[in-house]
C-alpha cells in the first residue's frame, strides 16, 4: 500500500473512512446488487449473478468512448436467465457499504449468448449504459444553425427517453446534420462546440455535460496520497510526449463570420508552459489543426482550449485501488502531490475485488 507522507487534501467528498480506507480500517464489509427492471411493466426482479473464479462482473467506464461504459462478465443461472429479457430488461447495478447504497447506474443489453444444457439455459449478458439510445441513426435531420447550442442540444435530447443535465454556454451553433448520422456523434459535435466535455450517463443514469475546466486548478474528488487505497504494485506510468502537440489551432469557417482580413476565423489555445512538451521546454510547435463550423473568434478560441483539455493524454498513471462507488466522471485525483484527471476506470463487482484506474496528467501554468 502507499504510505502517507502527504497529508489529506482538501476534497469535494467527504471523508469516509471505509472507503477511503484510513490507516487504521482492517477490513471491510460491502455488497453489490443487480436488479431487472422491465422497461415496460416496471416488474424488477433481483438476480444474482454467478462467480465463475476469480472472474466477477464489472463496469468499465472510458471518456474516449461514444458509449463510455458497459457491463461485461455477468453469467446468470438458469431460474434469472429465464426472467431476462433482451429487448426490455434493465440492469440496476447498486454498491451497499456502511449503511448506504450507491447506485452505479442503469444499463441496457447489447448481446446475450445463450448455454443450453438439460440442466437448463444459462446465459452471459452484457450491456451498455443508455448512451446505446441516444447513438443510434437520427430518423429526422438536425438544424442547428442560428440558434443557441444549448438550446439546440436540449432539443435534440429531447427525442430520447432519457435524463440529461446540461450546464449554461454562452455559445450559438452553426452546424446541421442529416438523417442516418449516429446520434451519440452529433451529441459528441455539439459538446465540443459548446464548450462541454464528452457526455456521460452518471451513476443515477443521467447524462451530464459539464463545461471543460481545467483540473490542475480544481479541488480534487479524491486524496489518494492519504490512507490505504492504492495498491503499489500495480502502478503503470506512460507517456507519449515526443509525439504531444503543444498547440491546439482551431479554423472556423463559418459563412456566418469571417476573420479581419475576409478568411478564417482561428482560436488558439498553447499547453501550459509547465508541460513538459510546452512551446517554452520543447522550443518549436507541434500544431494540432481542426477545422469546425463557428460563430466567432471567441467560440473558436474556447474550443481550442476544450481540444487541449480532452486531447491532451500523453502522460498517464494506471493504478488499483478497492471498489469505491463515488467515482463517476472527470473526478479530480490528488495523486503523488499533484492533480490529475480521471478519464477511465474499471470496477470488479464483487466485494474483495479491484478497481484500476487510468488518470490523466494536468498541468497548470
Amino acid at each position: 500500500m502507499t504510505d502517507s507522507r502527504w497529508a489529506r487534501t482538501l476534497t469535494n467528498n467527504e471523508p469516509n473512512p471505509q472507503l477511503d480506507l484510513d490507516a487504521y480500517v482492517g477490513q471491510r464489509s460491502a455488497t453489490f446488487e443487480f436488479v431487472l427492471v422491465d422497461s415496460k411493466t416496471g416488474y424488477s426482479r433481483q438476480v444474482y449473478p454467478v462467480i465463475r473464479g476469480d472472474i466477477a462482473p464489472m463496469i468499465t467506464h472510458n471518456v474516449s468512448r461514444t458509449i463510455k461504459r458497459d457491463v461485461s462478465n455477468l453469467f446468470l443461472d438458469v431460474a434469472d436467465t429465464a426472467e431476462f429479457n433482451s429487448i426490455t430488461s434493465r440492469l440496476h447495478i447498486s454498491m451497499l457499504i456502511g449503511g448506504v447504497s450507491y447506485p452505479l447506474g442503469v444499463y441496457i443489453p447489447n448481446n446475450w449468448p445463450r448455454f443450453v444444457s438439460t440442466a437448463g439455459t444459462r446465459s452471459a449478458p452484457s450491456f451498455y449504459d443508455e448512451g446505446f439510445i441516444v447513438d443510434q441513426p437520427i430518423t429526422r435531420g438536425l438544424n442547428a444553425s442560428d440558434v443557441s447550442i444549448f438550446d439546440a442540444l436540449a432539443g435534440f435530447l429531447n427525442r430520447y427517453p432519457i435524463e440529461y443535465s446540461i450546464e449554461p454556454s454562452p455559445y450559438g451553433s452553426s452546424s446541421g446534420w442529416a438523417i442516418g448520422t449516429p446520434g451519440g456523434y452529433v451529441v459528441e459535435q455539439l459538446a465540443l462546440d459548446g464548450g462541454w466535455f464528452s457526455p456521460w450517463f452518471d451513476n443515477n443514469n443521467v447524462m451530464q455535460f459539464i463545461q471543460a475546466f481545467d483540473p490542475a486548478t480544481a479541488v480534487p474528488d479524491f486524496d489518494l496520497d492519504s490512507g490505504n487505497r492504492v495498491l503499489r504494485d500495480t502502478i503503470v506510468e506512460n507517456d507519449d510526449l515526443i509525439y504531444a502537440p503543444n498547440r491546439f489551432i482551431i479554423i472556423s469557417n463559418g459563412l456566418s463570420n469571417t476573420g479581419e482580413d475576409g478568411g478564417e476565423t482561428v482560436g488558439v489555445y498553447d499547453v501550459p508552459s509547465s508541460a513538459p512538451h510546452s512551446l517554452l521546454n520543447r522550443g518549436f510547435e507541434v500544431p494540432q489543426v481542426e477545422m469546425r463550423q463557428l460563430l466567432n473568434g471567441t467560440q473558436a478560441a474556447a474550443v481550442a482550449r476544450n481540444y487541449g483539455l480532452r486531447y491532451t493524454i500523453f502522460e498517464t498513471t494506471e493504478l488499483t485501488t478497492p471498489p469505491d462507488p463515488r467515482h463517476d466522471g472527470y473526478n479530480v485525483i490528488r495523486w503523488r502531490g499533484e492533480n490529475w484527471l480521471e478519464i477511465a476506470w474499471t470496477m470488479q463487482l464483487i466485494e474483495g475485488g479491484s478497481m484500476s484506474h487510468t488518470l490523466k496528467k494536468a498541468y497548470g501554468d
